[in-house]
């Protein structure tokens, strides 16, 4: 039988659990909010019947990113003893990604997906991107806000692949904001 005691303590255990649970599933959505940029990306798939392309900034969260350049890289990238090889050929996008929130955020290569005309999605290699890339910190290092930084994002992609598209996000747990690349 319960006293009122171990009651009470049952309660409060149970609380703290549930606060705990609430404060966990905050944190790992905070920096962004996916109902206003899921609202803003359907408005502006309906008043555009294609995504924007290259050089046209695209906000995502707290981002804004925008495809400098595309290009194939090779099958290598880096300098011995910090080089890798593909499995198929790199596909290399040139972006730029800035922090238009509020506080500082961290860009992961691994938000940033690649589409081909068959649909396929291909994520970021992040060893090769950090190989061709001249300064390893740009993609480590948490960004300001106001802050850019920019380099390349480099893909493994079967050999002949045609990539269309670059999806863009501010983390994990959102589709992306499409950018029109081919």
């Amino acid at each position: 039988m319960f006293t009122t005691a171990r009651l009470v303590r049952s309660s409060v255990v149970a609380a703290i659990a549930a606060g705990a649970l609430a404060v966990t599933l905050t944190g790992c959505s905070a920096g962004s909010s996916s109902a206003p940029a899921a609202a803003e990306k359907s408005a502006s798939t309906s008043s555009s019947p294609s995504a924007p392309g290259m050089n046209t900034p695209v906000k995502a969260g707290s981002f804004e990113f925008t495809v400098l350049d595309v290009k194939d890289a090779g099958t290598t990238v880096g300098t011995a003893p910090l080089g890798k090889t593909a499995q198929g050929s790199y596909f290399q996008v040139d972006l730029k990604v800035a922090n238009t929130g509020n506080s500082s955020q961290t860009f992961l290569a691994d938000d940033v997906k690649l589409k081909d005309a068959a649909g396929k999605t291909y994520n970021a290699d992040d060893t090769a991107t950090l190989y061709a890339s001249g300064d390893a910190s740009t993609w480590v290092a948490a960004i300001n806000p106001g802050n850019a930084v920019q380099g390349p994002v480099l893909f493994d992609v079967p050999t002949g692949t045609k990539p269309t598209t670059l999806l863009v996000a501010d983390n994990a747990f959102t589709t992306g904001s499409p950018i029109t690349i081919g």
